[in-house]
């Protein structure tokens, strides 16, 4: 039999056996094995149980209160050390969600990107088959992206622009001069406008907008060279645009003859953009280039 405390009458704490409480413990501590906190609780409830059933030294009512004291404390730093672990462990919950929500909303804006992405390729081929259709519709020599390269290159007409003082000569060379070069001309403008959005629809902030067509291509052909249905046409694009602004001058010139010959002809100067002929003649004596001879007389 297990012995009474001495304090403690009959009614109000029957007689323990050591066999019973054992057995009892061990199945409380199996039932709580899955849980730590629960575990703990019990070996310390187990402990002060049997220290206080088979100690001889607990006497005393002050005894049994420091003993209770201590066996308080133990519960209570048990309990101190089990919220602070089930705090943690509901932060890193908190913490766990909320990487699963980064990771959604980076999902949802790849997609909304993705679709973005598609309109804005289904955008540019619209606008480059209309660009097409424009171009093979032409009453002139060019006719498709792959004359481009021929339109550029010197001309008969060019020597009359250049060299000539009669103003009738120098319209008819400039209009066989802008029936070569005008279809290429809006074709780059328009490939150059479907690029322009996608590359911003794409928010691509790596690109200058601000260029001109030509530069634009030329610049920026290795970003062209990825996007589909510009890809196909890039190279008659960029050999046409980089021949452009190397023949530059040559165009500024072709355009003063025209312009004067104009004034010239109709013998009125304000039919003419003011200040537009004084500003090609600046810009050419910049490029150390020759003005047109009607230009000179």
């Amino acid at each position: 039999m297990g012995r009474r405390i001495n304090f403690i009458s009959n009614q109000e704490f029957p007689e323990l056996n050591f066999d019973t409480l054992k057995n009892n413990s061990i199945f409380w501590l199996k039932k709580g094995k899955e849980n730590w906190l629960i575990t703990s609780t019990g070996l310390i409830l187990v402990t002060a149980i049997l220290i206080l059933v088979f100690s001889e030294k607990i006497g005393q009512a002050a005894s049994f209160g420091d003993f209770i004291a201590g066996f308080a404390g133990s519960l209570a730093l048990l309990w101190l050390v089990a919220g602070y672990r089930m705090q943690a462990k509901e932060l890193a919950i908190q913490r766990e969600e909320l990487k699963l929500q980064r990771i959604a909303l980076q999902n949802q804006a790849s997609e909304l990107k993705n679709m973005s992405q598609f309109s804005a390729i289904e955008q540019v081929k619209s606008m480059i088959d209309m660009s097409l259709q424009r171009l093979s519709s032409s009453d002139g020599e060019i006719t498709s992206p792959e004359h481009f390269f021929t339109s550029m290159m010197p001309g008969p007409e060019w020597k009359v622009l250049i060299e000539s003082t009669d103003p009738e000569e120098i319209f008819s060379s400039f209009r066989k001069y802008s029936e070569k070069t005008e279809p290429a001309n809006t074709f780059i403008s328009n490939y150059v406008s479907a690029a322009k959005f996608y590359l911003k629809s794409t928010d691509n902030k790596s690109v200058d907008f601000s260029l001109s067509d030509e530069e634009f291509v030329v610049i920026n052909h290795a970003w062209l060279k990825d996007i589909p249905y510009l890809s196909t046409y890039l190279f008659c694009v960029y050999q046409y645009s980089e021949q452009k602004i190397n023949y530059m001058p040559a165009h500024k010139i072709f355009l003063l003859a025209f312009l004067i010959a104009s004034i010239k002809s109709i013998g009125n100067p304000s039919i003419v953009k003011e200040g537009a002929v004084d500003e090609l003649k600046e810009y050419l004596k910049e490029q150390g280039k020759e003005l047109p001879a009607i230009a000179r007389t």
